[in-house]
């Protein structure tokens, strides 16, 4: 009886968690060259190597693209912190790189995002308020 308790308590938990988490991730929208993306970021309690959201194509909605934090700086004076994220694949491949800057008081993530091939994209992605 204590097992199953503790086992419902564990659930209901873990699921209250997941949903704070989702109500807090902040919905972006923007393009990476000439591609239309949805990029989600969670909130900013982040450590490097930690998973930090995940983002699709606009045309393939249901293949989503894990993104961990790799490196980020402390809000600076201007509102702005540099932020660098790894792309995997769900089947867990590095497939690219955001290199760029999160503005807060813009509500705007911009920079380079470099794919596995080393080619070079421009993005830019603006926060969706729903």
């Amino acid at each position: 009886m204590k097992r199953m308790l503790l086992l419902c308590l564990t659930v209901v938990l873990s699921v209250n968690i997941a949903l704070a988490q989702e109500k807090e991730t902040t919905k972006f929208a923007g393009k990476i060259g000439p591609y239309a993306i949805t990029l989600f970021l969670y909130p900013p309690v982040w450590n490097e190597g930690e998973v930090a959201g995940y983002y699709y194509y606009d045309e393939r909605p249901k293949t989503h693209f894990t993104l961990k934090l790799v490196k980020h700086e402390a809000v600076n004076t201007k509102g702005s912190m540099h932020m660098v994220m790894k792309e995997y694949t769900p089947k867990g491949n590095h497939t690219g790189t955001f290199d760029g800057q999160r503005e807060l008081r813009g509500d705007s993530f911009k920079g380079t995002f470099t794919n596995s091939r080393g080619k070079k994209y421009k993005f830019e992605l603006v926060e969706v308020i729903e």
